[in-house]
């Protein structure tokens, strides 16, 4: 079995995503760096600013990471990302 890189191009087989852990473990190991220690501030601070009847704060927290972890992932979207950085934005 190859050791795979920990932030390598192309598309990685996941983990499923099923709870915080599962999110935490895929952030450290597919994120974008520093991607874990943004998620555990930001998770943090809307749990914090939540009522104790509403966690949507949180909720939306986790669902944006565990997108970043889909793009991240994605070898069509990063080469599109690395293609209009190259540009400079131009249009």
């Amino acid at each position: 079995m190859s050791a795979q890189p920990e932030h390598g191009r192309g598309d990685m087989p996941l983990p499923e995503i099923r709870t915080v852990d599962d999110l935490r473990s895929a952030l450290s190991r597919y994120g974008f760096p520093g991607d874990r220690e943004r998620f555990e501030e930001e998770l943090a601070a809307a749990i914090g600013a939540s009522t104790t009847n509403d966690f949507e704060g949180a909720a939306a927290v986790v669902r944006a990471y565990r997108h970043r972890i889909l793009i991240r992932n994605s070898s069509d979207i990063m080469a599109a990302l690395e293609e209009a950085r190259a540009e400079g934005g131009r249009e």
